[in-house]
C-alpha cells in the first residue's frame, strides 16, 4: 500500500522547481504526471527504471503504450472516475510492460491535477512495484488451491492447531465437515469427546505435544450419533516460527473405523465359537488357568462341567445341519442363560459345551448349576415346522480334588460325561476314580472297533423270515456281530452307537451290504431258491452323499439282483423332511430294489404319514408283540397295525415272535411274515445253508412247529 506522506509530497511539487524535483528523484516509488490524454508530462527516475527505458523516450508518450490492453481499459475506467467526481483513487492495480517485454504488476494512485484557476489539467500518481509480492500471492493462492484439491481428493483431514493446542482450522470434503468444526474448533482434543488408545492415555500425548514431540498413528475413537462408533487414525508434527518457538501443531487424521471393526472381529472370531458367539476352546482355556493361578493363590476352589447333547446326532442327521446348527444356537442361549452371573460357558466344538463354576468350595452349588442346565438342555426346540427335544449329560471335575490343572481337569470332566449317558443320559456325574476304569475301557474300545473293520474281526450273520401261510423262509435280515480277540463278543447295542459316534458307521455299513449281497449270491449258486436279503441302514449311512453310488457298486459287483435287496430303515428316517427323504427313496426305487419300514410304531408316526412314501414292507417291532396274546391293548394295536398294512399293500412283518401262540395270532390275523426265535435265530451264512437244506417243502408244511436250529 502506498504511503500517504508520499503522496501528498508528491501533490504539492510545483513542476519546475527544482528543489522538490529533487525530493521526488529520490523517492522509491515511482512518480508520474500525465495530461488529460494520458501523455506523460512529468515522471521521476524511479518510473524509468521501472519501465527500462530512459526518461526521455517516455515522456510526451502516451502511457498507454507502457500498459497491457487488460491495464488500459483499467487506468482508463480510473481516470475517468477520478476526473468525474473529483476523488482520489488510491491502491489501483495495473500491469505495465517492461521494455525487454515481461510483465510488472503496480500498485498506484491517481489524483487529479488543477491549473491555478482550478481547471482540471491532468493526473498524477505514485506506482509501486508489486511484481514479486503478486507472485509470492500467486504461489500461495496456488497452494491453497492445490492443497483444497488434494483434500477433496484424499479421504484424510487435515488440521491445525495453535500454541495451546486448539483445533484453529480442519479441512476434508467429509460430508459432516460442518458439523466436525463445530464440534472441535476452539477446543483441545482432550477436551471433545476423543477418547484416545495410547498407552500413556490423555496424559502421556500431552506430554508429547509440551515437548514438541512428533506423533504418528495415535488411535482417537467416539460413538457418533446412534451409538455407530468412528475410528480415526492421527498424526502431527509441530510448527515453528522463524525463531524456532513453537507456534502449534499441524497434521492429518484419517478414518480407519473399518479396519478396526475388522481387527476387533477377527480377534473376536479367534476366540469365540463362529455359531454360537460362545468363547471357544482357545478362550476357556484362558479362562480356566487364570482359575488355576487364583485358586492357588488364594486356595479356592471350582469346577469344570462338561456337557454332551444326548440324540443331536439324531436330529442333525434327521432334519440336516441346517436345524442341527438352529439346535445349537438356541440351545446356546438357554445354557448361558441358566449358568450364574460369575460362570462362564464354552462350545468346544460339535454338540460339546463346557462350563466353568468360579469359586465354589464344595458340590452343593455345582449340582444346583449342573440341574439348571440339564433343565435348559430338556425343554422342547421348534425347527421349522418340526418340535423337537433332547437332553444333556454331565460330568464335573472338581479342583483341586479331580485335578490341579486344565489337561486332567477336563480329561476327568469328559470321563464321568461318559459315565452319565452310560447311565441313562439326562444327569450328571462327579468324577471319581472308577469313572478312570470305565474311561479306560472306553478308550479301548474305541481304539479296538477303529481296527476292527480292516483285522476281519466283524462278522454278519442272518436271521430268517417266516412266510406265515406257506411256511417258507422268504428272506433274510442281515446283522452286525463284532467279536473281538481283546474285548471278546461285543453286543450290538454297545458298539454300533459307538461306531455311529466315531463316524465308522458309513464304512462299516458299505461291508456289511456287500457281505450280505455277495452272500446271498453265494446261496443261489449253491442251488436254493432266490430269497431277500433285508440290510439295515444307520442314520448316518442314509444321510451319506454317497448312498446309492455305493449301493449301485455293491449291486455291480457282486451280481446280486436289485428286487432282491431290502432296505431297512426307521421311521425317524422319513417324517423328517420328506420332500428330500421322498426323491431318495424314489432313486432307490428306480433302481428296483426294495425299502422296509424297521421298528414301526416306535417312532411316533403314523402310516397315513408313510403312506406316500415308496414302501414295500411294513415291519412292526417286537415290544407290540411281545405282550401277544395275554394283554388285550397288545393285540388290539398289532391287529389294526397289521390290517392298515395290508390296506396300504404291505407286505408285514412282525419281528421278535418268541412263541407258537404269538405266531398262531399273527397267522390268523393275515400277517404275511414273522422272524424270531420261534423260529430260529440268526445264524452263520454256514448254519444258515444247512437251515435251508432241511427245510424242505414237506417240513414247511409243519412251520406251525419250531424247525430245531442246527446251532443246538
Amino acid at each position: 500500500m502506498l504511503i500517504e506522506s508520499e503522496i501528498n509530497l508528491a501533490r504539492d511539487i510545483p513542476a519546475r522547481d527544482g528543489k522538490y524535483r529533487t525530493i521526488v528523484e529520490t523517492m522509491e516509488d515511482a512518480y508520474y504526471e500525465v495530461d488529460l490524454f494520458g501523455r506523460l508530462v512529468f515522471a521521476n527516475t524511479a518510473l524509468s527504471r521501472l519501465l527500462g527505458y530512459a526518461l526521455d523516450e517516455i515522456i510526451g508518450k502516451s502511457n498507454r503504450l507502457f500498459m497491457t490492453q487488460r491495464a488500459v481499459a483499467t487506468v482508463f475506467a480510473a481516470f475517468s472516475e477520478v476526473y468525474r467526481t473529483g476523488a482520489p483513487r488510491r491502491n489501483q492495480d495495473w500491469e505495465h510492460i517492461h521494455k525487454d517485454g515481461s510483465l510488472i504488476h503496480v500498485e498506484g494512485s491517481v489524483q487529479l491535477t488543477r491549473d491555478e484557476a482550478g481547471a482540471p489539467i491532468g493526473f498524477r500518481g505514485i506506482l509501486r512495484d508489486v511484481t514479486v509480492r503478486r507472485k509470492i500471492e500467486h504461489e500461495l493462492r496456488e497452494s491453497e488451491m492445490r492443497f483444497r484439491a488434494l483434500t477433496n481428493l484424499s479421504s484424510d483431514w487435515y488440521w491445525e492447531q495453535d500454541a495451546e493446542f486448539r483445533y484453529t482450522r480442519m479441512e476434508s470434503r467429509h460430508k459432516n465437515l460442518d458439523s466436525t468444526q463445530a464440534s472441535f474448533l476452539g477446543k483441545r482434543p482432550w477436551e471433545s469427546d476423543l477418547q484416545i488408545q495410547d498407552e500413556g492415555g490423555w496424559a502421556g500425548h500431552c506430554a508429547a505435544l509440551a515437548a514438541n514431540q512428533t506423533f504418528r498413528d495415535v488411535v482417537m475413537h467416539r460413538l457418533l450419533p446412534g451409538q455407530k462408533p468412528y475410528y480415526i487414525s492421527v498424526s502431527g508434527a509441530p510448527i515453528f516460527d522463524e525463531d524456532g518457538r513453537p507456534i502449534g501443531y499441524r497434521g492429518v487424521s484419517r478414518e480407519i473405523t473399518d479396519q478396526r471393526l475388522a481387527e476387533q472381529r477377527i480377534r473376536h472370531l479367534a476366540t469365540h465359537d463362529s455359531l454360537t458367539d460362545l468363547p471357544n476352546r482357545l478362550m476357556f482355556s484362558q479362562m480356566v488357568a487364570a482359575a488355576l493361578e487364583q485358586g492357588r493363590r488364594c486356595l479356592g476352589g471350582f469346577a469344570v462341567l462338561f456337557l454332551d447333547l444326548d440324540r443331536f446326532k439324531f436330529i442333525n442327521d434327521s432334519l440336516g445341519h441346517e436345524a442341527g446348527d438352529k439346535l445349537l444356537q438356541e440351545i446356546a442361549i438357554r445354557l448361558q442363560q441358566a449358568i450364574g452371573h460369575g460362570d462362564a460357558i464354552a462350545r468346544m466344538g460339535g454338540d460339546e459345551f463346557v462350563v466353568l463354576v468360579r469359586e465354589v468350595a464344595d458340590t452343593v452349588r455345582v449340582s444346583e448349576v449342573a440341574g439348571n442346565l440339564l433343565a435348559a438342555a430338556a425343554g422342547s426346540f421348534m425347527l421349522g415346522q418340526q418340535e423337537c427335544n433332547v437332553t444333556a449329560s454331565i460330568g464335573i471335575a472338581m479342583y483341586p480334588a479331580h485335578g490341579e490343572d486344565e489337561q486332567t481337569l477336563m480329561k476327568h470332566a469328559d470321563a464321568a460325561m461318559y459315565l452319565a449317558k452310560d447311565q441313562g443320559k439326562n444327569n450328571f456325574k462327579f468324577y471319581s476314580r472308577d469313572i478312570e476304569a470305565c474311561s479306560h475301557e472306553r478308550l479301548a474300545l474305541e481304539a479296538n472297533l477303529r481296527r476292527a473293520l480292516a483285522q476281519n474281526e466283524l462278522s454278519v450273520v442272518y436271521q430268517p423270515k417266516l412266510d406265515l401261510r406257506s411256511g417258507m423262509i422268504k428272506g433274510v435280515e442281515a446283522l452286525l456281530r463284532w467279536n473281538s480277540p481283546a474285548l471278546g463278543q461285543i453286543a450290538p447295542s454297545e458298539f454300533i452307537p459307538f461306531a455311529e459316534e466315531l463316524g465308522l458307521i458309513v464304512p462299516i455299513g458299505k461291508w456289511v451290504l456287500q457281505t450280505a449281497c455277495a452272500q446271498n449270491v453265494a446261496w443261489q449258486r449253491d442251488g436254493f431258491a432266490p430269497m431277500r436279503m433285508a440290510v439295515n441302514l444307520s442314520v448316518r449311512q442314509f444321510s451319506d452323499e454317497n448312498l446309492l453310488r455305493d449301493i449301485a457298486d455293491v449291486l455291480a459287483q457282486t451280481g446280486m439282483p436289485p428286487e432282491l435287496l431290502e432296505l431297512e430303515i426307521t421311521e425317524g428316517m422319513v417324517i423328517h423332511h420328506p420332500d428330500r427323504v421322498l426323491q431318495l427313496l424314489l432313486a432307490i426305487k428306480e433302481m428296483g430294489v426294495q425299502l422296509a419300514i424297521d421298528d414301526f410304531g416306535t417312532g411316533y408316526s403314523s402310516l397315513g404319514q408313510l403312506k406316500n412314501f415308496p414302501l414295500d414292507t411294513l415291519k412292526v417291532d417286537r415290544s407290540f408283540i411281545n405282550d401277544i396274546p395275554g394283554n388285550a391293548g397288545a393285540r388290539a394295536i398289532a391287529q389294526a397295525t397289521i390290517a392298515m398294512g395290508k390296506a396300504m399293500q404291505l407286505t408285514v412283518v412282525a419281528e421278535g415272535v418268541e412263541t407258537a401262540e404269538q405266531a398262531a395270532f399273527l397267522r390268523e390275523h393275515g400277517c404275511d411274515q414273522m422272524q424270531g426265535y420261534h423260529f430260529s435265530p440268526a445264524l452263520s451264512a454256514d448254519a444258515l445253508r444247512e437251515l435251508l437244506r432241511r427245510h424242505t417243502p414237506e417240513a414247511a408244511a409243519h412251520a406251525c412247529v419250531p424247525v430245531q436250529s442246527p446251532l443246538g
